[in-house]
């Protein structure tokens, strides 16, 4: 996977693969009652599609999301 630690710009073509897989993820999850994703992760999710994050960035910040939401509301 092209994801780029220095957050290099990346083409129109990784964009537009980003993007299809992003929509299949969540596609995914739908099917398997997870419901949808909300504003914040959309927005990493977008940070991550456009090249303005990695990867690995995009992940831990959605994980300090959910350890957020844990500790807020419980398991």
């Amino acid at each position: 996977m092209t994801t780029p630690d220095d957050n290099a710009s990346i083409s129109s073509e990784e964009i537009a693969r980003r993007r299809k897989a992003m929509a299949e993820a969540v596609w995914s999850a739908r099917m398997e009652g997870l419901g949808t994703p909300d504003a914040e992760s959309e927005a990493l999710s977008e940070l991550w599609i456009t090249g303005q994050i990695s990867h690995k960035e995009m992940e831990a910040r959605r994980m300090a999301l959910v350890m957020d939401y844990v500790r807020d509301h419980g398991q």
